[in-house]
């Protein structure tokens, strides 16, 4: 009886409104908000993620996404963490030698709705995402096609 009653008092939290809005932006809708977002650029992948609150004295918590990325094409990062996120939302590109940009200005403390990266080699990159003051939250990221150019 103790379980019957368990698992009916913990679906009724769960279906409760204020309870649903918590996480209504993460994921897909929140992927949705962002592809909204990208302009007249062509979306060719997404990124989302769900970080835990960071831990004092730590590096603050953050997930990795590696990506092939085209030399003479022209992309674009948008980024954006959920509606009930209080803490800014980092996207960074890089490489193992070398990075190449964010979406926040470190020495100010801006951050921005995208970022475009101008590929002057065919490789792999990395693509980070984390929270300047290492909350909690939800974020998602979209890399899209603007333009090709000539990098020679």
């Amino acid at each position: 009886m103790n379980t019957k009653l368990f698992f009916i008092v913990s679906l009724l939290v769960l279906l409760l409104p204020g309870h649903s809005n918590i996480f209504a932006q993460c994921g897909l809708a929140l992927k949705d908000v962002v592809l909204k977002e990208i302009g007249k650029a062509t979306y060719l992948k997404d990124f989302r993620v769900r970080l835990e609150e960071g831990k004092n004295n730590s590096k603050p918590p953050s997930e990795e996404f590696t990506i092939l990325l085209n030399k003479g094409t022209h992309y674009r990062f948008n980024i954006k963490a959920d509606s009930t996120c209080e803490d800014q939302v980092i996207l960074k590109l890089y490489d193992f030698n070398k990075f190449y940009g964010s979406n926040f200005d470190q020495a100010d403390g801006t951050s921005y709705e995208f970022f475009d990266f101008f590929c002057a080699k065919t490789q792999v990159y990395y693509l980070a995402i984390s929270f300047a003051e290492a909350r909690p939250g939800c974020a998602a990221a979209i890399v899209s096609f603007v333009e090709n150019y000539n990098a020679n």
